[in-house]
């Protein structure tokens, strides 16, 4: 009878672990700035202001939505928050018009991604596309937590600048970083010399490196500081492709041995 009774409880322990491990982190909206309703101008920033609890770090973030679905803008990115409880803030803006109708509240694990607790609000948001005519003064929060976020990006970006480096780590940098022109150059020489199904097979990766391009030129003029990081972790690859295809065409061209 104890052995059954102590089987019981430890499958019901496994049941409600992660319900218990979920109810260990909260996030709760607090404020936004400007509150709900309000008309924003072009890269005018809508501030949330969160309240958390959790029994291990996290990064939390919001997601604006309109009509149900998610309205992709600029946003602050989100830091890393300690375990315990406190505040975090997040910002979201557009440079186009837009609508934004919801916006949840989401508490990530910082290792895997995935959203732990999340909380939502209401609101009433349209984004013009055009340049506001005066500064909006912010709340005290807002300054606060303004001032709070660049102490811990300072910090962020010290420890990062101090870490032991590799030796390779510099030059692969900037071999990635080269690969940039060297492939954009490489594409056209290639569409520009081959012909028939080698072409074809040069053309493979210049539609999604064309789609990337414009992401970062769009990036670059709405003000993002890594407009080219996609570009430096996909260059490289591409590249890469258009070498071998070009060393392969070169050995097919070689007249055969006598």
């Amino acid at each position: 009878m104890r052995r059954t009774f102590l089987s019981i409880a430890s499958i019901l322990s496994l049941l409600l672990a992660p319900a218990l491990a979920l109810a260990q982190v909260k996030v709760q909206v607090v404020e936004t700035d400007p509150p709900s309703p309000a008309t924003l101008g072009k890269w005018e920033n809508l501030y949330v202001r969160v309240s958390y609890e959790s029994d291990k770090p996290i990064r939390v973030r919001a997601y604006p939505y309109y009509g149900g679905k998610e309205v992709p803008g600029m946003s602050s990115g989100s830091y890393l928050y300690p375990a315990g409880s406190g505040e975090a803030m997040y910002w979201i803006a557009y440079v186009t018009p837009a609508q934004v109708d919801r916006i949840v509240v989401r508490a990530e694990d910082d290792r895997s991604g995935k959203p732990i607790a999340q909380a939502e609000i209401a609101v009433s948001l349209t984004w013009t596309g055009n340049q506001p005519a005066a500064t909006r003064a912010r709340p005290e929060w807002v300054t606060r937590m303004n001032a709070e976020q660049a102490r811990r990006q300072k910090e962020a970006y010290n420890a990062y600048m101090n870490r032991p480096q590799a030796w390779w780590e510099m030059p692969a940098f900037m071999l990635m970083t080269w690969s940039i022109p060297l492939y954009f150059v490489g594409q056209v020489v290639a569409l520009w010399r081959l012909r028939g199904g080698w072409r074809i097979a040069a053309a493979v990766p210049a539609v999604p490196m064309a789609l990337l391009l414009a992401h970062a030129i769009y990036a670059f003029f709405a003000g993002s500081n890594i407009f080219p990081l996609l570009l430096i972790f996909t260059c490289p690859i591409a590249l890469v492709y258009l070498l071998v295809l070009w060393a392969v065409w070169r050995f097919r061209r070689q007249p055969d041995a006598a």
